[in-house]
Order: C-alpha cells, then sequence, then structure tokens
C-alpha cells in the first residue's frame, strides 16, 4: 500500500480546506484523489449550526461517490479532546477499521491526503497520541502554519517535535484570516525558519471559498507551493 501524505497543523489552520483545494484541483488535472479523516468530533455542534463535516466535504470534492462513513468513519456528538469525546459517546478505536478504510481508497484513487487533529500531542486512546499514529503511517507531514501571534510558540514546539523525530515534514503558512501585518508575517517566518534550519515552503494567500468550490484555491496553493503541489497530486 501507497504511504499517505499526512496534512496536520493546529486547530483551524486550514487543513480541510487545503485538502479539498487539492482533491479539486487534482479532478482538473485528471487526477484521483482520496481524502481521510478517521477522528473527528463536534457533531452535535456541527448539526445545530446545519453545516458540513468535514467527511461530507471531502466526499463533494473526491471522483465517484464516497460514502462519509468511508472517508470519515469515526465522529463523536461532543466538542471535547478527542479521547475524551469518544470515550463518553462509548466509541472504540478500531485500527483494523482505519487501516481498511485506507486500503480501500489506496486500491480506488492515486492519492490519499490524510487529515489528522490538530496536535501532535492530541490522545487518541488511552495509550496512543497522534504523533504515535503519525509515525505508524510513515508518511511525509505536510504542517500548515497559520501564521497568527497567538499560534508562534505553539507552532514551534509542535514543529520542533516533528524535526527531533527526524519525520519527513515540510511547513507551509496558510493566510486563512486574511492577515495583513506584513511585519508580524515576516517575523514569524523568519523566526521558524532559523528555529527549524529549514526554508518554509511558502504561503498560500488568503482566497475566499465562494459557491464555486476550492477550485480557485487550488490553483493558488499550486502556485505559492509548486514543489509541493506536484508531489501531492502527481502531476509536473
Amino acid at each position: 500500500m501507497k504511504k499517505p501524505t499526512i496534512v496536520a497543523g493546529l486547530e483551524n489552520s486550514g487543513k480541510t480546506t487545503f485538502i479539498c483545494s487539492l482533491l479539486a484541483e487534482a479532478k482538473n488535472r485528471g487526477r484521483n484523489g482520496a481524502a481521510f479523516k478517521p477522528f473527528e468530533y463536534g457533531l452535535m455542534r456541527r448539526n445545530a449550526a446545519d453545516i458540513l463535516g468535514d467527511g461530507e466535504l471531502f466526499c463533494q470534492n473526491m471522483q465517484g461517490e464516497p460514502m462519509e462513513t468511508l472517508v470519515s468513519p469515526y465522529c463523536a456528538h461532543e466538542d471535547y479532546p478527542l479521547e475524551m469525546s469518544f470515550r463518553r459517546d462509548g466509541i472504540n478505536i478500531n485500527e483494523g477499521v482505519i487501516a481498511k478504510r485506507l486500503a480501500i481508497l489506496d486500491d480506488l484513487y492515486d492519492f490519499t491526503l490524510v487529515e489528522v487533529p490538530g496536535s501532535l500531542f492530541m490522545p487518541i486512546s488511552e495509550n496512543k497520541y497522534v504523533i504515535d499514529w503519525i509515525q505508524e503511517m510513515g508518511g511525509q507531514v505536510i504542517w500548515l502554519i497559520h501564521p497568527v501571534k497567538e499560534r508562534f510558540c505553539h507552532n514551534l514546539s509542535e514543529l520542533n517535535h516533528l524535526k527531533s523525530l527526524n519525520i519527513n515534514y515540510s511547513a507551509i503558512f496558510n493566510n486563512a484570516s486574511q492577515i495583513t501585518n506584513q511585519d508580524l508575517l515576516f517575523y514569524i517566518w523568519e523566526k521558524t525558519e532559523k528555529f527549524l534550519n529549514r526554508q518554509v515552503e511558502g504561503m498560500i494567500p488568503f482566497v475566499k471559498i465562494t459557491d464555486n468550490g476550492f477550485g480557485a484555491l487550488g490553483k493558488k496553493v499550486e502556485e505559492a507551493v509548486p514543489k509541493v503541489f506536484s508531489s501531492l497530486v502527481g502531476v509536473e
């Protein structure tokens, strides 16, 4: 089975939107991409707000007619830390189910992007954390950075842990909230590169998602981080 690409980052860093934009642009290029988010919570909040879940968004941007239960098999109702949410719903994570879902996607699609929860240190179960699962999958990690002051140090901490484990990762800035403070952006970018002793791949500009979908953002992703885009989508 091909190793999936792991899309990681703190909460609200734009992971789902980033993945949907890649799926949409892949379709435009004749590529058949899949997305997988096995761990989700906050179902009650989502239903109350009448908004689509991330799994539903993935399905809308994938070819064929995949079921949400294929791409997002575990979804808890309440908005607590992941393990606590599952525990309160009586949900036990079956790693065999996750492996089978990934195998199905691997068989049906050209590539698979896996969205992980918002911290490497988030507990998935009593004895397993997100970082453990990432290491087991063994794929490349894309770490999205929403470059705001409040998350600056937290991002450095998470990235330092990836670095310490010698995990293959790329860091990308994502201007998800139309940040205009250029001095702050430059400072965070400079300090991140110095701390990691490597270059950030680039910055995805702010693009408002309209009724036309994620295609416009997909083109901007390609322009901003062409090497990452071609490696993920499989086009030159």
